[in-house]
């Protein structure tokens, strides 16, 4: 299932799949961009007035979910 207007208390303790891509800087005028693919259990969601939420897969790293791509909530 693709989620479109999902909010973080919805994920939590769901298996998701999704794509996030990372930036490294490599100087100042030029950077690398690596797609990676995560799938997992959301373990953990921050909420903030002035952030989008970030969730946590399987006690990990948090992402922010408006940089998330492709997200699919599993049934």
């Amino acid at each position: 299932m693709t989620v479109v207007n999902t909010t973080g208390l919805d994920l939590l303790g769901k298996e998701v799949s999704f794509r996030y891509d990372r930036k490294v800087t490599i100087t100042e005028s030029s950077f690398v961009t690596y797609s990676e693919l995560y799938s997992g259990v959301v373990t953990s969601v921050t909420l903030s007035l002035k952030h989008p939420f970030e969730i946590a897969i399987d006690e990990g790293e948090f992402y922010s979910v408006a940089e998330i791509q492709d997200l699919i909530v599993k049934i």
